[in-house]
């Protein structure tokens, strides 16, 4: 029983893995903000500013995808956990998930059909719980990957027109 094919942990270690390219890029800025100080202080015009502005945002924006991967990963395990927590009451109900819906297991029951059917209604909620919350958190990082998408996209375009 799952709710989608996928890999937190691979979601997570990629996240993780943004963040510390981020992090290099951060330390990037900071190195030629020491190398502008000081060829300013010698009377010598900036020549890195621009590069600076988009190391800057580039880093910001890969720490920002790198969170909400991290955080969609929270969420999936989340999901998964909240799934796993039916199959007792499911099994007991000769119940199985399928896709999105509670159904009854093929073959003949030793449940009693009137309690069958209430624990299919009561569990079809529950997992109508679990879902909604992870297809929420699925429709909110697939919005923000766009937003980051585009972003990303137009800083590429600034840094090979030069401008």
């Amino acid at each position: 029983m799952s709710l989608s094919p996928g890999d937190p942990g691979s979601a997570s270690a990629l996240g993780g893995a943004l963040r510390t390219q981020a992090g290099r890029l951060a330390d990037l800025v900071i190195e030629l903000e020491a190398a502008a100080t000081r060829m300013v202080r010698t009377g010598s015009a900036d020549p890195s500013g621009r590069e600076r502005d988009l190391a800057t945002r580039a880093a910001t924006e890969l720490d920002r995808v790198g969170g909400l991967l991290q955080s969609w990963t929270t969420t999936a395990v989340e999901s998964a956990a909240g799934l796993r927590s039916l199959e007792p009451a499911l099994a007991r109900s000769d119940l199985v998930v399928d896709g999105q819906l509670v159904v009854e297991r093929s073959g003949p029951s030793r449940v009693e059909p009137a309690r069958r059917l209430a624990e299919r209604e009561r569990l079809q909620e529950l997992l109508n719980r679990v879902t909604a919350v992870r297809s929420r958190e699925l429709a909110r990082l697939r919005r923000e990957l766009e937003v980051s998408h585009r972003s990303l996209a137009a800083l590429s375009d600034r840094a090979r027109s030069g401008g």
